[in-house]
């Protein structure tokens, strides 16, 4: 991120972590505001996260725009009337943030294919693979084997 405010914390360009103080934060919450008079959020895929740039323009009206909107829509039709055959590809990091869509997703698909950080984790418990030092959620991999039973 260019602004450590985003998220609240960070890395600097010496590798050290950061943390923004609370009145920063506000501060570069209050400049995002300034930019209009009505905040749009387009951005399906960081609509979860709990950055300013998300959650932090505190504008009167606040919509979610037409791109949004589409994503929506598709999303729905996977859950509830999907095509045949219906193959979920899933990234991310941790297992445990995905649980519940993955138990959800798994008695509507035809296949699911797990990328991203959170297949480490998959083929380091159900195949004792070595991982090296990339990543492994802990919590997540309790859970694993109870996802493939399924």
């Amino acid at each position: 991120r260019f602004h450590i405010e985003e998220e609240g914390k960070g890395v600097d360009s010496e590798g050290n972590k950061v943390k923004a103080s609370k009145e920063d934060v506000q501060k570069f919450r209050d400049s995002l505001a300034k930019l209009g008079d009505i905040y749009v959020n387009d951005a399906f895929g960081t609509a979860h996260r709990a950055h300013s740039s998300m959650v932090g323009v505190q504008l009167p009206q606040r919509v979610a725009g037409f791109l949004m909107e589409k994503e929506l829509v598709y999303f729905s039709k996977a859950m509830e009337k999907p095509d045949r055959p219906y193959l979920a590809i899933l990234g991310g990091a941790k297992v445990a943030d995905k649980i519940l869509l993955i138990e959800n997703l798994l008695d509507k698909v035809n296949d699911m294919i797990i990328g991203g950080g959170m297949a480490y984790t998959f083929v380091k418990v159900l195949h004792n693979m070595e991982i090296g030092k990339s990543l492994f959620d802990e919590e997540g991999s309790k859970i694993i084997q109870k996802i493939c039973d399924k």
